[in-house]
C-alpha cells in the first residue's frame, strides 16, 4: 500500500495526531493561521490556554510548570526539580502571581485551586457542568473569570465562591485586561446575521460585577489593549460564514482589523474597520500595531486613500503597520504565501516565519474494506491498515517569507540557513537568541533550531537527550531554558509505562545539571511481543 495513504488513513484510524507539538491556544492547527504567532513562550507559555498533550505553562515567578500529557496533567517543581502527577487532569491553568497557588479547570468544568506546596486542593467549585471556554486572574489576583456557556462568572480566588455572573449572549473566546483598572475585557463567538458577522465585545467591571457589550462587525478573534487602556484593536486571520452568500447579502470586507475605543468612564465604542487582517501585534509601548493585508481578500472602499491600494502587480500579502493613535497605515509586500510573525523583545522588528499550508484529500472507495489495528511495545506505538483502498491525495505546500522585519526602515531581510516554521518558540533576554522549535512532520515534537537576529541565520540544533522536543519554556531570568522532552516508554513486566523528561539549559543543547525523568503510575498498554517498532516513541 501507498505509504502515504497508509499515513493518512492511519491517523483518521488511529487518532494518533494528539501526540503532536502542541497547536495554538485554543489546539488548533497553526498552518491555516496567519498574523501574530501566538506560540512565544518566553514568558513561560499563554496563562489559560487550552493545555494540549505535550504542553507545559510556567508560573510568573518560574519555580513551578504545570504539563500536560495524554491522560494525566502533571506539576514540575522548577526548584526542586521534582515531578508530582496529579490524581486529575487539567484543561486551563492559571497560575497566582502573589501566592504559591494555581488555579485549574478541569474538563468537566470544575474549578479548584491548588496549593503548590503541599499540592493539597485548598478548595474546588462547580460552574455548572459545562466546560470552561475561558480561564483567567484579575489584575488584583481576587477573581477568577471563567467563560461558560454563553455566560461570564466571576468566582472569588480565596474561596471560589461565585461573585457574580453576567450574560455575553455568546461563547466567551478570548480575554484580555484592561491597564490601569480591574476591568477586563472580553470577546465571545459570532453569529452571521444576512451573511454578516455579529462578535460581541464585552467590558466586565469585576467590582460589580457588571458589563456593557458592543456589537463589532467581525470575526471573533484575539483582543489588544493600549497601554493607556485608550484603544482596543481586534482581528482574526479570516472572517467567513462557512456558507454561500446571496447576491444581496454579502460579506465585502473579509477579516478587517476592527478599531474599539475605550473611555474612562467604562465605556466602549466601535470606531471603524480597517483593511487587513489579524492577528494584530502590539508593540509594548503602544505606538505602533502590526497586521498583515491580503490583497485578494481586501475591500478598496476601506482605503481612505486610494493610492494606498497594492497594485495588481504586487505580491498577495502586505505587512501592514498601524499608529493605534492616529489610525494611519503603511502596507509593505512581503510574499505570495500566507505568513505568520511575532514582535521581537525589543519591539523593533519581527519574525516572519515559514507557515506551510497542507490541504489533503483521501477518498476511499464505495466497497473499501478497510482494517486498522494497533501495536503496543516498550520502543511505542505502531499502526498498520489493510484492505482495497482508492486514494486521490493531493497536498499543496508553499513556502512563505523567512526572515526579519526590520520596523524601522521597513526592510525584510532573509534568513541564512535551513528554512523552518517557528511553531513553538522562546526570545533569550540577550535580543539576540532565539530558540524555535519546528513541528515534526511524524507528530513527534519539535525539531530546535537557533535563530541569531543579529547575524540574520538560522542553525538547526541537535536534541541532546535524542527523543523529540515536547516544549519549551524561559525562567524569569531570560536566560535559562527549560525543556520538556519525551522518552521510549519503560517496561516491567508484561506492562508499559509512559515516560518523558525534563532539563534546564542556556544554549539548549548543553543541560545544566542533570535530566529529571518522569514516569506515569499507571501502565497505558500491554506488550505486544510480536510487533516491534522502533521508529516511533511513546505518544502518550
Amino acid at each position: 500500500m501507498n505509504r502515504l495513504l497508509v499515513a493518512f488513513t492511519s491517523l483518521a484510524l488511529l487518532q494518533l495526531n494528539a501526540c503532536q507539538l502542541p497547536m495554538n491556544g485554543n489546539g488548533e492547527p497553526l498552518v491555516d493561521e496567519g498574523g501574530e504567532n501566538a506560540n512565544d513562550r518566553s514568558e513561560g507559555g499563554t496563562s489559560g490556554e487550552l493545555l494540549s498533550t505535550g504542553a507545559m505553562t510556567l508560573a510568573t515567578n518560574g519555580r513551578y510548570a504545570l504539563m500536560q500529557r495524554n491522560r494525566v496533567s502533571v506539576v514540575f517543581d522548577v526548584v526542586n526539580k521534582r515531578h508530582t502527577e496529579l490524581s486529575f487532569q487539567v484543561a486551563r491553568a492559571v497560575f497566582s502571581e502573589t501566592e504559591n497557588t494555581v488555579y485549574f479547570a478541569k474538563a468537566d468544568g470544575t474549578l479548584l485551586a491548588l496549593d503548590l506546596a503541599t499540592k493539597a486542593t485548598k478548595w474546588s467549585a462547580s460552574t455548572g457542568g459545562l466546560a470552561l471556554s475561558l480561564l483567567s486572574l484579575s489584575a488584583d489576583g481576587r477573581s477568577i473569570i471563567v467563560g461558560t456557556g454563553n455566560d461570564v462568572q466571576v468566582h472569588d480566588s480565596q474561596n471560589g465562591s461565585v461573585r457574580g455572573r453576567v450574560a455575553l449572549g455568546a461563547t466567551p473566546s478570548y480575554f484580555k485586561k484592561i491597564p490601569g483598572s480591574t476591568d477586563v475585557l472580553v470577546v465571545g463567538d459570532t453569529t452571521f446575521i444576512n451573511h454578516a458577522p455579529h462578535t460581541p465585545v464585552a467590558r466586565i467591571t469585576l467590582s460589580q460585577v457588571s458589563l456593557q457589550t458592543i456589537d463589532v462587525p467581525n470575526c471573533v478573534a484575539p483582543i489588544e489593549v493600549l497601554p493607556d487602556a485608550s484603544r482596543a484593536l481586534l482581528s482574526p486571520t479570516f472572517c467567513e460564514e462557512g456558507k454561500e452568500s446571496s447576491a444581496t447579502n454579502d460579506w465585502t470586507n473579509p477579516d478587517p482589523v476592527s478599531i474599539i475605543d475605550l473611555d474612562a468612564n467604562g465605556g466602549l465604542h466601535f470606531v471603524k474597520n480597517l483593511p487587513g487582517f489579524g492577528p494584530v501585534a502590539l508593540s509594548e509601548d503602544g505606538t505602533r500595531a502590526v497586521a498583515y493585508l491580503d490583497k485578494t481578500r481586501m475591500d478598496t472602499s476601506m482605503f481612505d486613500d486610494p493610492a494606498q491600494v497594492p497594485s495588481s502587480s504586487s505580491p498577495n500579502f502586505h505587512i501592514m503597520t498601524i499608529d493605534p493613535k492616529t489610525l494611519a497605515f503603511e502596507l509593505h509586500p512581503i510574499g505570495n504565501a500566507l505568513p505568520r510573525f511575532a514582535m521581537t523583545r525589543d519591539g523593533r522588528g519581527l519574525l516572519v516565519d515559514a507557515s506551510i499550508k497542507l490541504k489533503t484529500r483521501v477518498k476511499l472507495s464505495a466497497k473499501a474494506n478497510v482494517q486498522g489495528n494497533v501495536s503496543f511495545t516498550p520502543n511505542g506505538i505502531s499502526g498498520s491498515v489493510t484492505g482495497e483502498v482508492d486514494v486521490e491525495a493531493a497536498i499543496f505546500q508553499e513556502k512563505s517569507p523567512f526572515g526579519y522585519f526590520d520596523l524601522g526602515t521597513n526592510v525584510f531581510t532573509g534568513f541564512a540557513g535551513p528554512q523552518a516554521g517557528i511553531d513553538r518558540f522562546v526570545q533569550l533576554a540577550d535580543g539576540r537568541t532565539v530558540i524555535a522549535l519546528e513541528r515534526r512532520k511524524d507528530g513527534l515534537g519539535g525539531t530546535p533550531h537557533l535563530i541569531d537576529l543579529v547575524t540574520k541565520t538560522v542553525t538547526q540544533l541537535a536534541e541532546p537527550l535524542g527523543t523529540g522536543v515536547r516544549d519549551i519554556g524561559l525562567l524569569p531570568d531570560g536566560k535559562t531554558m527549560l525543556v520538556r522532552v519525551r522518552m521510549a516508554a519503560s517496561q516491567k513486566g508484561s506492562q508499559l509505562y509512559s515516560r518523558e523528561a525534563a532539563y534546564f539549559s542556556a544554549d539548549f543543547t548543553t543541560i545544566i545539571g542533570a535530566s529529571i525523568e518522569f514516569e506515569e503510575s499507571q501502565p497505558f498498554a500491554q506488550v505486544d511481543p510480536e510487533n516491534n517498532c522502533p521508529s516511533y516513541h511513546d505518544c502518550f
